[in-house]
């Protein structure tokens, strides 16, 4: 009899395991009250895609830059003198091109009459292939050198927050030897607000939850947007897993300020 109930008991173990695990996790979260602080929500770093002199640096750190405004300008007249010198050969290939299909045609003919050798109509069929290779060469050329000067004058990606000027007038960059940061710019119109949370607290059901976060009294909305799944436990970083709330600061909130979060069940 003993061993019957000692066998009930452990056959029951395992579902009122699995009952309470469902009843654990169909439970409300509870909100959580957590001190954070402020983080850019993207960096762009900001290079040359070709090589050059600087001529011109048209922004500075903590200035305000819309999308498509100049910020580097190389020193454009080489560019400009290689897209005229490639517009040039394309201009001298052309009419050749032009000569050497007309020639075809007219070998063509004669051939058709039998007034031509066979050698002579192939070899004006290849000096047109030639013709023709060369142009097409020559506007390739020119495709290249006329991106090369589009892209002497660097843009800003976005409206963004410039942070860090890495150039000045005068300065090469040279693009073969490295990929040199010209500019390091942020988004300060959406922010992260950045808590750690202990191993008592961590729960992915707080993923999509809704935040609200107080910056000096004044309150954004905002919802969580992740959870680390790994404990940080550095000396340059505090220990827990990280939270990140993505809220709309329309600019107003620098980072590394500290804010509280509320998370909302």
């Amino acid at each position: 009899m003993k061993n019957s109930n000692s066998l009930n008991r452990n056959r029951m173990r395992p579902a009122l395991i699995f009952a309470l695990v469902i009843i654990f996790l169909s439970m409300p979260l509870q909100a959580i009250e957590l001190k954070g602080r402020t983080e850019f929500s993207g960096f762009f770093a900001v290079n040359s895609a070709v090589s050059g002199i600087v001529s011109g640096v048209y922004a500075s750190p903590g200035q305000l830059v819309k999308r498509d405004d100049v910020l580097v300008k190389l020193d454009e007249r080489p560019f400009q003198a290689n897209v005229a010198a490639a517009r040039a050969v394309v201009t001298m290939r052309q009419p050749i091109r032009k000569q050497m299909l007309s020639e075809l045609e007219k070998a063509q003919e004669l051939y058709d009459r039998d007034s031509l050798a066979l050698v002579e109509l192939q070899n004006a069929e290849n000096n047109l292939q030639v013709a023709e290779g060369q142009l097409a060469a020559a506007e390739a050329q020119l495709q290249l050198v006329s991106y090369q000067f589009n892209h002497s004058i660097v843009t800003a990606p976005d409206d963004l927050l410039v942070l860090d000027v890495n150039t000045h007038a005068g300065r090469y960059i040279n693009t073969e030897v490295s990929d040199q940061v010209l500019m390091l710019l942020a988004n300060h119109q959406q922010m992260l607000a950045i808590a750690y949370l202990g191993p008592d607290q961590w729960n992915s059901g707080l993923v999509g939850k809704s935040a609200q976060i107080d910056y000096l009294g004044r309150k954004y909305r905002g919802k969580v947007v992740s959870l680390d799944y790994r404990r940080k436990n550095e000396s340059n970083n505090p220990d827990g897993f990280e939270l990140r709330v993505l809220f709309v600061a329309s600019g107003e909130i620098p980072a590394n300020m500290p804010v509280t979060i509320d998370i909302q069940n």
